[in-house]
């Protein structure tokens, strides 16, 4: 990345991609024989970029399907002229349908109708129309109930002409270990049934970044789902081979020597209860900083040695600096790399609230 290029902003974001590649190889390299791997860049990859993360993973062969949370971000990535398949996960809107189907998006099959409704926008393109079954297993978030799986065999036979069935999955509601084998029983019952009726469910996968990390790799299925574990690992049990890529910094405005009963912050929310060196940070709320993090006196970086969060405004943050060297205008690492050899883990941060 260019930090010239930066300097008018008062934060920036950086990726490290190689470190990224570094995580998928690792991911990779963990799986059983025949396992794939698909990633997901939903929420412009957590919101790191998600074209600049496609293109960093796009020299390994062994990724072929990537997966999105709506139609829209699949658009983005085939504007973007990337060709491999995208599973949409969500479940599409019917205004959406056309649209997809012409770009070659893998659409979810999650609700009674929808199988028809997918037909008749292929029939009206005349193109055959990629999907994926999505079986609810208890999330109880979308996708079809056992119950209803003869109904949905019924639907995707009558469609059969202009409908490719590329794969079926659920998700799993936690990592509990009986949670996790009551809802794999589901799956397996409805996925023989599928089969029982004539219907090849295709690439069958449940398990994503937190149910992979619960299981041994010899009971994963077809393919596992990995988006948080692309960037950062377990935060509860971290399981190795995986490195934090993201870095957000910002920017000292002002400092000053404050007394204590001094007030900080809209309606002087923060009183100081003693003489404190206050620093001025270039974020506030308003940059997607929580505001709990103020409240619970969260670290933040400056040269290398640790700081404190103590009040937070919409564009604004103040940090308490003790008694280190700095100036208005050097960095803050509010969470990841410093650039000069310091970490501070986002998982570190994140637990403080």
């Amino acid at each position: 990345m260019n930090h010239s290029s930066l300097r008018l902003d008062n934060s920036y974001l950086e990726v490290d991609l190689g470190l990224l590649r570094d995580n998928v190889r690792s991911i990779l390299d963990s799986l059983g024989d025949g396992v794939r791997l698909i990633p997901v860049l939903k929420d412009d990859a957590y919101g790191l970029g998600m074209i600049p993360v496609v293109k960093a993973i796009d020299p390994f062969p062994e990724i072929d399907t990537l997966a999105v949370a709506h139609v829209r971000e699949g658009l983005r990535l085939r504007a973007a002229g990337i060709s491999r398949e995208i599973l949409v996960m969500g479940a599409p809107l019917p205004f959406q349908l056309e649209s997809a189907v012409d770009a070659e998006l893998t659409l979810t099959c999650a609700r009674p109708g929808f199988a028809e409704e997918l037909a008749d926008a292929a029939r009206k393109l005349n193109k055959p129309a990629r999907l994926q079954i999505k079986i609810d297993t208890g999330l109880h978030r979308i996708g079809f109930v056992p119950e209803e799986t003869e109904k949905l065999c019924a639907a995707l036979h009558k469609a059969s002409d202009f409908l490719e069935i590329a794969g079926t999955f659920s998700h799993f509601s936690n990592e509990e270990p009986n949670q996790l084998r009551r809802q794999t029983e589901i799956f397996y019952q409805v996925t023989g049934r599928l089969r029982t009726e004539g219907i090849d469910p295709g690439l069958c996968h449940m398990f994503s970044s937190a149910s992979l990390e619960a299981v041994n790799p010899e009971d994963l299925m077809d393919a596992v789902r990995v988006g948080r574990r692309l960037f950062l690992d377990n935060p509860v049990q971290p399981a190795g081979g995986i490195r934090e890529v993201a870095s957000f910094r910002a920017y000292l405005t002002d400092i000053r020597d404050r007394k204590k009963g001094d007030t900080l912050a809209y309606g002087g929310r923060v009183v100081l209860e003693k003489d404190a060196r206050i620093g001025v940070l270039s974020v506030g709320y308003g940059d997607g900083i929580d505001p709990a993090l103020a409240a619970a006196r969260a670290p933040v970086l400056v040269h290398g040695q640790m700081a404190s969060l103590i009040a937070m405004c919409m564009d604004q943050s103040f940090v308490d600096l003790g008694d280190l060297p700095c100036s208005p205008g050097d960095e803050v690492t509010l969470f990841g790399h410093d650039g000069k050899g310091g970490f501070l883990s986002a998982q570190t941060v994140a637990a403080c609230i």
